[in-house]
């Protein structure tokens, strides 16, 4: 079993899409997984998420390589947060799992309140405009100040940062995303919340990285290990557990 830390797996699809590879990630899916993949009507989409289903399998199987990949089975809480529902490990292991456009992240930990969100940067998005509508004021003040370039790249630390957060927490879409707000400066990120909103700041780190030039990915850390958990990041599993 892993040490107490999170796990990361992130895998860039241009990069692991290799002849056979969507097969061969395709047969570690259960037969849902796998109704659910042909359910997709574009390709593209249909093997982001072959990939990314597949990638969490793998992910778990290397943090508890006693079982295998194609054994796990899910089940889904009260917002609709995945969970492991078998096997029993002999610690219970819990997950997030992300893809955008390119990209499928997950991360494993011992600890549930810990999520992973990643995103395809667009430089044709209006971030203004946007979190106008769903950003809490303070994050709106913070991209009126900044130029044009600077304010794409804040809104989506803001943007894969809350989606991270609401993952850890299970809440999915039911908590507003003006709920709370993020600050973000070279020494921190931290987390500040509406008065009515039962949580403490200071149970939370949180984490930014860019996959690549055109990805951002956030990992939010409600252990309330002391200084957080550290990161172990890990390359795309198939290769390793295909030979």
């Amino acid at each position: 079993m892993a040490d107490d830390k999170i796990e990361l797996f992130v895998g860039l699809i241009e990069t692991i899409d290799a002849p056979g590879a969507a097969d061969a990630c395709r047969r570690l899916l259960s037969v849902d997984e796998r109704v659910r993949a042909d359910r997709f009507v574009f390709e593209r989409h249909r093997r982001q998420y072959i990939f990314a289903h597949a990638m969490l399998r793998l992910a778990l199987s290397q943090v508890a390589p006693n079982v295998a990949p194609s054994d796990w089975s899910f089940g889904a809480g009260r917002y609709g947060r995945p969970y492991v529902a078998a096997p029993k490990t002999s610690t219970a292991l819990h997950f997030s799992l992300s893809h955008a456009d390119g990209c499928v992240a997950c991360v494993v930990s011992r600890h549930e309140a810990v999520g992973v969100d990643v995103e395809t940067v667009s430089r044709r998005v209006a971030p203004l405009s946007t979190a106008l509508r769903f950003f809490a004021p303070e994050e709106v003040e913070t991209l009126r100040g900044l130029p044009e370039p600077a304010a794409i790249e804040r809104f989506f630390d803001y943007w894969t940062l809350k989606e991270a957060y609401l993952k850890a927490r299970g809440f999915g879409l039911n908590l507003p995303l003006d709920a709370f707000a993020m600050q973000v400066s070279r020494e921190a990120i931290e987390i500040s919340f509406k008065p009515d909103i039962a949580d403490d700041p200071q149970g939370w780190r949180f984490s930014l990285c860019s996959p690549s030039p055109s990805h951002r990915l956030a990992i939010a850390d409600g252990s309330r290990a002391d200084g957080g958990l550290p990161i172990s990041r890990n390359a795309w599993p198939f290769q390793e557990a295909a030979e």
